[in-house]
């Protein structure tokens, strides 16, 4: 396979991360860091002599140095780095979320639409694997149609804030792509109404925090999905946690509590014996990528998702998670804050290929 020029726009614990997976790829490359930042770009030149430095990431992006991106910048710059590598041919891996307003969501989706490269979403909760378990039952028939699904990503991040000022009076809600994608896996429709809350600020009375924030979503055939973020919280370690309700089948991935082991638990009408909730032994973790050396975090998903990265470079298949399904995991999030910010008011979601 061709090797593939990485480039990688903001320095930090998860770029870092990720280019420790890079290890695992024989055909990637890191070719270059763009931050501009001159401490980030000093440790960049400590920890890595090869790459190329730039302050701009337009200015990498023009070097004609790099194939591909890996987009690890602050939430608020994804949109305009994506839309600018897409314009110049380059292929994207952005991290999540996809977008941070509602308007840049069409401009995004033209450049993608314009554009030769390839475009791969960071969503390394899609790649775990009790999400696929989920999918593998539910395609089986053994869950039907599910009409009720939740989602809740809860995590103290203590004194992160401080470190990446970006997430300071960060609202939780627009950070839902953790929790949304596995369950639009589940769902075939996307998210079309939205009423969201939000605490506002109990835990440090600071009246730009949000301690917590409740979405409840609806499809058009009345899928019912309700999402609980909170990043300000006393609960002893961070958890994911997915429910769905099917016509013929229930399935959940439950958090630990009081030093419990996370289960996976499902029970389904169309096997004899199994209407009680059996505990299936499957994690996050890909047992199939034990003996890869460098599969970076996240159980594995991280060289998953890496892997369907360069796959869909060369051609092999599309990406596993492409343009649309970032939006259909992002853009739910912003209608919920505006939801929040108006009272609670149910809100309609608009998509950019609503209109053909």
């Amino acid at each position: 396979m061709k090797e593939i020029r990485i480039g990688v726009i903001g320095y930090g614990i998860r770029s870092n991360v990720l280019i420790g997976a890079f290890g695992a790829f024989e055909q990637i490359a890191l070719a270059a860091v763009a931050d501009p930042s001159a401490k980030a770009r000093d440790k960049a030149a400590r920890d890595h002599p090869g790459a190329a430095l730039f302050e701009d990431f337009r200015q990498m992006l023009d070097s004609g140095g790099v194939d591909a991106v890996l987009i690890e910048s602050p939430p608020n710059t994804h949109a305009e780095c994506a839309i600018e590598a897409l314009s110049r041919g380059v292929h994207v891996l952005c991290d999540v979320p996809a977008v941070h307003e509602i308007d840049e969501a069409q401009r995004l989706w033209d450049a993608g639409t314009r554009s030769k490269a390839i475009y791969s979403f960071g969503a390394t909760t899609n790649f775990w694997g009790y999400v696929d378990t989920c999918v593998a039952l539910k395609d089986k028939g053994l869950l039907g149609k599910p009409f009720y699904c939740e989602a809740e990503y809860v995590a103290d991040l203590g004194d992160l804030p401080t470190v990446t000022p970006w997430r300071k009076h960060y609202e939780p809600i627009r950070y839902c792509t953790h929790s949304l994608g596995p369950i639009l896996k589940w769902v075939d429709e996307d998210l079309r109404e939205v009423s969201c809350f939000d605490t506002g600020s109990h835990v440090h009375g600071d009246p730009d925090d949000h301690d917590a924030m409740v979405a409840i979503y609806r499809t058009q055939s009345r899928v019912v999905v309700k999402l609980l973020i909170s990043f300000c919280n006393s609960h002893p370690a961070p958890f994911h946690r997915y429910v769905c309700h099917g016509t013929k089948g229930y399935f959940e991935k439950t958090h630990s509590l009081a030093g419990g082991e996370t289960q996976v638990l499902f029970s389904t009408k169309e096997i004899y014996g199994m209407d009680g909730l059996t505990r299936l032994p499957v994690t996050e973790s890909r047992p199939e990528l034990s003996d890869v050396p460098g599969v970076g975090e996240h159980g594995g998903a991280d060289y998953a998702m890496l892997k369907d990265f360069t796959d869909a470079i060369a051609g092999i298949k599309a990406p596993a998670v492409g343009m649309r399904e970032a939006l259909r995991m992002t853009l739910p999030g912003l209608y919920a804050l505006k939801s929040a910010q108006m009272g609670g008011s149910v809100v309609r979601i608009a998509y950019p290929w609503d209109n053909g």
